[in-house]
């Protein structure tokens, strides 16, 4: 077991999440940088969808039973696991703190922590409040079983700088256009490239909103259709949303463009008052964009 000293400002125990049930209103959900959690558990030689924790803005502090094999990804911490597999001793604690930069750090346990599986995933579900095995963010008291998701022995090195991703911005962000496009003007998708948008606090799981001075898209009208994490939504006054994780799976706000997945990880690390660009490509480059990731995750560190 590990016992929850303190709960860190929204910690959640998440995997690869619940892909295929937007039909029945349930989010995809899942590591909102799943590029980060991915390595984290490769490093302590876990399977790929082994669940772990996501610590948002500052994390726990955990207490360990036993020893027990530790790495932590993504947002920077002071930490002797960080990006690396270590040992934790018996009765010893580990406190993640602040994160900064980036936003969300990944703490993944050696055996993957074994919660109840709830419609198919460990995670928790911001929009439905369910999973994670307490159907909340993680407070003090709470306990967390160790389970025995191997998939090969831990990565005795630690993960290379050249194969992770940026923790601050300004960010570059790929998308594809549509599926709403020609409900704007022409030249929309160009005007929203050239415009520097800013990340505003308005930011969870289900998605962040983003302020862009000077620039108005006017669109027209549509009905309410199905959504997907990445979509870029613009608002009647022009404001902008864009879903990430546990994003709602139907909205009535035309979609612009969508992010590609590869650059889903990237605005999971955004922080308000961050910058963000958005550039066009086609589906091509975006798979390459996405086998870029790949290789980084199965080429020898």
């Amino acid at each position: 077991m590990i016992e929850v000293i303190a709960g860190g400002r929204w910690t959640t125990i998440q995997d690869r999440g619940r892909p295929g049930l937007e039909r029945f209103g349930i989010p995809p959900g899942g590591a909102a940088d799943w590029f980060a959690a991915r390595i984290a558990n490769e490093l302590v030689g876990n399977l790929p969808d082994a669940a772990l924790l996501e610590c948002t803005a500052t994390g726990p502090t955990l207490r360990f039973d036993v020893d027990r094999i530790v790495a932590v990804t993504g947002g920077q911490v002071d930490s002797a696991a960080d990006w690396q597999a270590v040992r934790v001793a018996r009765g010893s604690s580990l406190a993640i703190g602040m994160i900064a930069p980036g936003l969300r750090t990944y703490v993944a346990v050696r055996g993957g922590i074994d919660v109840p599986v709830v419609l198919g995933s460990r995670s928790f579900c911001q929009l439905g409040t369910f999973g994670g095995g307490f159907g909340r963010p993680l407070a003090a008291g709470d306990r967390l079983p160790i389970g025995r998701m191997f998939g090969h022995e831990l990565v005795v090195e630690p993960w290379p700088p050249s194969h992770r991703l940026p923790l601050q911005g300004p960010w570059e962000v790929h998308v594809i256009a549509g599926p709403q496009i020609d409900a704007f003007t022409g030249d929309a998708l160009e005007r929203l490239a050239a415009t520097a948008c800013r990340v505003t606090p308005e930011i969870d799981r289900m998605g962040l909103r983003l302020k862009s001075p000077g620039l108005r898209l006017q669109s027209q009208e549509i009905l309410t259709v199905p959504m997907t994490a990445g979509a870029i939504q613009v608002t009647p006054s022009g404001g902008l949303i864009v879903l990430h994780v546990d994003h709602q799976t139907t909205g009535g706000y035309p979609v612009i463009a969508t992010v590609v997945g590869a650059d889903l990880a990237l605005l999971a690390q955004a922080r308000p008052g961050d910058t963000v660009r958005f550039r066009a490509v086609d589906p091509a480059e975006a798979a390459r964009a996405a086998r870029r990731l790949t290789d980084w995750l199965h080429r020898e560190s």
